[in-house]
């Protein structure tokens, strides 16, 4: 199939990462510098010369480590806007999972685990491409996201704007493994939708007009972004593998690739394509969602609305504070 060259082709960018992997121990000096001019506020900065530092000693590393010759590595979104949006930050020490060792910066005086810029810029391009050749050859994909109301509304957005499927809401358990059985409850809501639409509802007694309409409200909410999806998807896009792991268990079982964003306390070996990044910042996953869904709209020739574009033309979302979630768990 498609799915499995794309992935056997990908095979081949693991050498270039692997090539970042031996070589960062031999760079601890410089990422000194990062370390101590980064913030855990996510909306403070120590100073415009600081950043352009910064930002030179990545480029550098970036032209050491990976041979930009040989390897697709784009220019996905400018240092400065992922440190704006906190992509960076991890969570607190205690509750980071040492499989997470390679993408973090290993400072004991810090008091959250801060991961490697140079790491998200390789690995985000390294999701971005693959993206990007499963959506060329028609490949369907699957966003799943039930973080928060601010992040549910931008998937189903992001989502719909690149013509791609998604699930914002509590994962039905056997929505991959038990595929046979959504089918029939999408089945269930195109039938009661028709319904409605002509004048045979007419028919039926109010009272079992508002119990159907009902019905329609409550499967639409749970799977009416997968009610088109007339087959298993090729790629699956979770936004934490920890807060998503039913999603990731069913697609393991069934072998479909999975991107994910993964901060500190997750556990990479059971992601295909991870991308290391902040998951408790509602702007850091609002910027990497984006960008992900920037890949599938450049293979379908749609407008980009981060990739591309000036720092002044991307605008974070502005919020005054978290929106409610679990405290994330130690791993397991």
């Amino acid at each position: 199939m498609a799915v499995k060259k794309i992935v056997k082709n990908n095979e081949n960018s693991n050498s270039t990462i692997e090539v970042v992997e031996k070589k960062e121990n031999n760079d601890q000096g410089r990422q000194k510098t990062l370390s101590k001019s980064s913030n855990s506020n996510n909306s403070s900065f120590a100073s415009n010369k600081n950043l352009e530092v910064i930002q030179k000693s990545i480029e550098a590393r970036l032209k050491i480590f990976v041979d930009l010759s040989n390897t697709k590595l784009k220019k996905l979104v400018s240092i400065p806007k992922l440190m704006e949006a906190g992509v960076y930050v991890g969570l607190p020490s205690f509750l980071w999972n040492p499989k997470m060792k390679i993408f973090i910066y290993h400072n004991k005086s810090q008091k959250k685990k801060m991961i490697d810029i140079l790491k998200i810029i390789v690995f985000l391009n390294r999701a971005y491409n693959f993206l990007y050749d499963i959506a060329k050859q028609g490949g369907k994909i699957l966003f799943v996201g039930t973080h928060n109301d601010f992040i549910k509304k931008h998937i189903a957005n992001e989502a719909k704007r690149v013509g791609e499927y998604f699930i914002n809401q509590r994962w039905l358990g056997g929505t991959l493994t038990n595929y046979k059985t959504i089918v029939n409850s999408i089945n269930k809501l195109h039938k009661l939708t028709s319904l409605f639409e002509s004048e045979e509802i007419n028919k039926y007694p109010k009272k079992e007009q508002v119990l159907m309409n009902k019905k329609i409200a409550k499967l639409t909410k749970f799977i009416g972004g997968i009610k088109n999806m007339k087959s298993l998807p090729n790629v699956i896009i979770t936004i934490d593998p920890i807060l998503e792991h039913n999603t990731i268990k069913e697609a393991r079982q069934l072998k479909i690739p999975i991107i994910s964003i993964a901060n500190t306390n997750a556990n990479p070996d059971i992601i295909d394509f991870v991308i290391p990044g902040n998951t408790n910042s509602n702007r850091s996953l609002w910027l990497l969602l984006s960008i992900l869904a920037d890949a599938i709209a450049e293979a379908k020739k749609i407008p980009q609305a981060v990739v591309g574009k000036k720092d002044d033309e991307i605008i974070l979302p502005e919020i005054v504070r978290q929106a409610k979630r679990t405290t994330p768990t130690k791993w397991k």
